[in-house]
């Protein structure tokens, strides 16, 4: 009985984990003179949803590094139908300076990323087309996994904090506002300065009504 119950366990943990993980062979070196592509059909998307990390894996032409003109790597995803139009808004995936493709670093080997709903609805219509520079596909695998931050993403966060000294001058330049506030009142409505102008008014009536007084 035993032994059935742990067959029973083991058959339902394979169907748990096909039902979250797939993958798609695809195994196409895409050169780099930007004339080869690649199509993954539709129904390879048809369980994937917004949420599905989607993996791509590859191998880099580091050849191209020696080549000027030549040297950058890039993958551009699209959708397959008229046009092609290149799928932009993809989560997790680093855009190329130029916005027109995605920036894959040379000692890379995947990237991975989310498909917006509105341009996952296309894809399992129409399937995707997929161009590159410098890369070989391999395989497009599909998991209930988060994506991890991309290293490029990372660095982009950096940035700014190499940049302190500016932040902290804006800083400064804001600590007199908020210091002398106080004394200067707000400068949209006056309102210290109608205080001090009516205290004034308030202590001359006294001098004056003491003054009658003798």
């Amino acid at each position: 009985m035993k032994k059935f119950i742990s067959v029973i366990t083991a058959a339902a943990a394979v169907a748990a984990i096909s039902a979250t993980a797939g993958a798609y062979s695809i195994n196409k070196d895409l050169g780099f003179g930007w004339s080869t592509s690649v199509t993954i059909g539709a129904e390879e998307f048809a369980d994937v949803t917004p949420d599905t990390t989607v993996t791509i894996t590859y191998n880099v032409n580091e050849s191209l590094a020696d080549m000027d003109g030549q040297n950058y790597w890039c993958i551009k995803p699209m959708v397959n139908d008229a046009g092609w139009p290149f799928i932009s808004t993809l989560n997790g995936a680093v855009l190329s300076e130029g916005g027109d493709s995605y920036v894959i670093e040379m000692d890379s080997d995947s990237m991975s990323f989310t498909i917006p709903a509105d341009q996952l609805e296309l894809l399992q219509n129409a399937g995707m087309a997929v161009m590159g520079h410098g890369i070989e596909l391999l395989e497009m695998t599909f998991s209930d996994e988060p994506v991890e931050a991309p290293a490029d993403s990372a660095d982009n966060v950096e940035t700014p904090a190499e940049n302190e000294a500016p932040a902290e001058d804006s800083a400064a330049d804001e600590t007199p506002a908020e210091t002398t506030a106080p004394t200067k009142g707000n400068p949209d409505t006056g309102v210290s300065g109608i205080a001090a102008v009516a205290g004034a008014a308030v202590i001359a009536a006294g001098v004056l009504f003491a003054t009658r007084r003798k």
